[in-house]
């Protein structure tokens, strides 16, 4: 690789990009992340693993171009009025250098802990981004954190892929991808309006079988630390998921949120009442709704998640098929009805309580009111990376922050052949030993090598 190269002339004719128009706004999501950021960092971390190394110098350099080209430095949240402009400017991004100290995954896990937990600084205004490095065994990991508020992980993922691109250019390039400028704000979809009060109804019922649930350990300090470590599948791992979920009608989706299901079983029996109380135990899901937009904004650059929650009974001895079929009759009806796009009146009005309530019960609000034990976000990288051929991609990581809405969070990232998990969780709720356990069931099950948890 050359030394970086003078900008070629597209480029230094294009200036940042600069708000003209009126603020943008978030939405219900991105308003309730900006409330949980406030009691502890809620941040998302990607790394983008590549197959050369990288000069810590030549990447500070590209990525603070593809920011400046973006549009996407001087962010100024107005978070009364609920809007947000990027005033631009100079990014100002500081790459911080990590060693591989023999274990390059080992390191990676260790500072993905550390950028979950420490603060992005938001004086106004800010910069919504970090980014790290490591240099490996000829390869080279190049990390984002992200003010998960700001944009979900398809628009942050074509940020970086922007950037790995501008870094292992000989010439810093022109900005290919208009739609990483943010132009809009992130209005959600609301679907055909004939279902709405179909959507509120269901919400409402979902809700209330959800407060019969069991519910996860109680919170005792005023601690919101994540703490993470990652798993991968090989391809014959990787295998073993998909012929099982094709062979029982099941997306990957269904298969995981049942392996969930089944995996936390084991820590919430000893929380029921007694013996013969019903075991009602619910997990949470993210959706991605960009394919519910118009077409014109499906690339938008922000944030555009829902959600929905699953709620089942395994008082008794349900075999792994058996749920993962009653999971994907819920998630088809989930869909039929489009379910999910109920979420931002759920997180309206949880937000309302949970902002009226001091630390001391913010800490399990969530816990009595939607007792989650974990969800699951997942993510396919083949649509995003099949025009990506340009670079040397390897491997793809990623960790969400668990908020206070769940004490566990399982990010699933499908890449080629292979699978990553990121495991992040609160161990002021649930110990290490735990979601160890909970994780060595949950992976198990998914291959089949434990068909009872």
């Amino acid at each position: 690789m050359g030394a970086p190269g003078k900008h070629s002339a597209a480029t230094a004719g294009m200036q940042e990009s600069e708000r003209t128009g009126p603020p943008l706004r978030f939405n219900q999501f991105q308003r309730t992340m900006l409330q949980w950021g406030r009691v502890h960092p809620y941040h998302a971390v990607h790394v983008l693993k590549v197959g050369a190394p990288l000069e810590r110098t030549r990447y500070e350099k590209r990525l603070n171009l593809v920011l400046k080209q973006c549009g996407l430095a001087g962010l100024n949240i107005r978070e009364a009025l609920g809007t947000y402009t990027y005033e631009g400017g100079d990014p100002a991004c500081c790459v911080r250098e990590i060693e591989d100290q023999g274990d390059p995954m080992a390191a990676i896990d260790a500072e993905m802990v550390r950028q979950l937990n420490e603060p992005i600084e938001r004086e106004t205004p800010f910069t919504p981004f970090r980014f790290f490095l490591m240099n490996s065994g000829g390869a080279a990991y190049l990390g984002i954190t992200y003010f998960h508020a700001v944009a979900d992980a398809t628009a942050v993922s074509r940020l970086l892929f922007a950037v790995a691109r501008a870094s292992f250019a000989e010439e810093a390039p022109a900005l290919a991808d208009e739609s990483l400028r943010p132009l809009r704000g992130s209005r959600m979809p609301t679907g055909d309006p004939r279902h709405f009060l179909q959507r509120t109804r269901a919400a409402l019922t979902r809700f209330q079988l959800m407060r019969r649930s069991v519910r996860p350990p109680r919170c005792e300090t005023n601690a919101f630390q994540n703490e993470y470590f990652g798993v991968s599948f090989d391809p014959d791992q990787t295998g073993a998921v998909l012929t099982r979920a094709k062979d029982w009608g099941l997306t990957v989706n269904d298969l995981c949120l049942a392996a969930l299901f089944k995996a936390v079983s084991v820590c919430a029996r000893g929380k029921r009442r007694s013996e013969k109380a019903q075991l009602l135990l619910s997990v949470g899901c993210v959706v991605n709704v960009r394919p519910d937009l118009p077409e014109k904004r499906q690339r938008d650059f922000g944030l555009f998640l829902g959600s929905f929650t699953l709620t089942h009974d395994l008082s008794g001895d349900v075999s792994m098929r058996e749920l993962a079929a009653a999971v994907r009759a819920r998630t088809l009806e989930v869909k039929r009805h489009k379910l999910y796009l109920a979420a931002p009146l759920e997180f309206m009005v949880s937000r309302f309580m949970f902002g009226r309530l001091p630390l001391e019960k913010q800490r399990n609000f969530y816990r009595k009111s939607y007792p989650l034990w974990g969800g699951i976000t997942n993510m396919n990288m083949g649509s995003l990376c099949s025009d990506e051929n340009d670079i040397p991609l390897l491997d793809y990581y990623r960790a969400v922050s668990a908020g206070p809405a769940m004490p566990l969070v399982i990010g699933v990232t499908g890449l080629g052949n292979g699978l990553n998990f990121g495991i992040s969780y609160r161990p002021a709720v649930l110990s290490e030993a735990d979601v160890r356990g909970i994780v060595d069931r949950f992976t198990a099950l998914l291959t089949g090598v434990e068909e009872t948890a």
